[in-house]
């Protein structure tokens, strides 16, 4: 036991030349880090304890306030402009080879269906003044033309026979049902660059308008009242679907070209075959064009009958009528 003892206390010490025992250099060393530590952990726990003191201290009242705390946020997000040139218009296929396709870029949308809106006002009531007015075109978004250069979906390019509205300024219809309901609804069917490619050259076959929409015009109209200067006529019509064409003008603008001759088919014969016009539409991107529409998008709600329209059958006023749009047409030709 005494051999051991003196194995650790040589260990710790060492005999200096006078023989006497000096603790080694290492366990000096030692020494001062405990010190070190006891002094740290003395301040911690006075530190701690003053701490707790607080805590257990009299209690302080909360202040809650139930005003709100103003924030202000800051506006990062940008618009981008719409594109207005078709040159970077992307058009994406809807069906497996059909010519009518999407517009990616759905504000290019925006300018057509304003050209709508004046295409439906004018079945409404409206006269063409007053929905150029209305709806705040500089003139009448439409053109007068017998034929176009254009696409079926499957077919072209070809030359197709349409027909035009007539443009007389003061001149207004309604195409209602028999209750006198507004009974004209357009559904976007697609559209269409007017280039062919050939070889590596893109040719345009119609230079008057780069792009072309076509609408299917559904109208379930039993009835056509005119009126034009104070003359009224109401003749007898049959629901039909025919499809109208709107040519872009360039700056987001469209005209409505026409509508086409051939084909027209009894809206009868289309009942329960394939979808309807309104998920034919939201396939190109767009929401159904009718009256509602009109009314509650462009606030352009459909215009009263005049009084007596239903027994307005009278034959001088109809060749009046016909003879003020003809008159307007010699003086506006070109």
């Amino acid at each position: 036991m005494k051999a051991l003892f003196n194995a650790i206390l040589d260990g710790i010490t060492f005999k200096d030349i006078a023989g006497k025992r000096q603790p080694r250099t290492y366990v000096m060393l030692t020494g001062f880090i405990l010190f070190l530590i006891f002094l740290l952990a003395s301040c911690v726990a006075l530190e701690r304890n003053a701490m707790m003191d607080d805590v257990r201290g009299t209690p302080q009242a909360l202040q809650i306030s139930l005003e709100p705390v103003a924030t202000e946020i800051l506006a990062t997000e940008t618009t981008e402009p719409c594109p207005a040139n078709p040159a970077d218009w992307t058009f994406v296929e809807v069906l497996p080879d059909d010519n009518f396709q999407r517009i990616a870029e759905s504000c290019v949308y925006d300018g057509l269906a304003k050209s709508v809106a004046w295409a439906l006002a004018v079945r409404e009531g409206y006269t063409r003044a007053e929905a150029t007015n209305a709806l705040g075109f500089a003139e009448a978004p439409l053109r007068r033309l017998d034929t176009i250069m254009t696409l079926t979906n499957t077919k072209g390019p070809m030359t197709l026979a349409i027909t035009f509205t007539p443009p007389h300024p003061d001149f207004a219809e309604w195409r209602v049902t028999k209750a006198g309901e507004p009974a004209i609804s357009y559904g976007l069917r697609g559209c269409f660059r007017t280039v062919e490619i050939v070889g590596n050259q893109a040719r345009s076959w119609n230079a008057d308008y780069s792009v072309i929409c076509v609408l299917s015009e559904d109208s379930r109209a039993d009835q056509i009242v005119t009126a034009l200067d104070g003359h009224i006529y109401t003749a007898d019509a049959a629901p039909t679907r025919s499809f109208s064409l709107f040519g872009y003008v360039g700056n987001g603008g469209w005209a409505w070209l026409g509508t086409q001759q051939e084909p027209k088919v009894a809206l009868a014969q289309l009942d329960g075959q394939g979808p309807d016009a309104r998920e034919v539409a939201e396939q190109y991107g767009v929401e159904l064009w009718d009256a509602s529409w009109l009314s509650e998008q462009m606030n352009l709600p459909a215009r009263e009958l005049p009084d007596g329209w239903q027994n307005a059958r009278n034959d001088a006023d109809l060749q009046a009528i016909l003879a003020g749009l003809n008159a307007y047409l010699l003086e506006e030709q070109p």
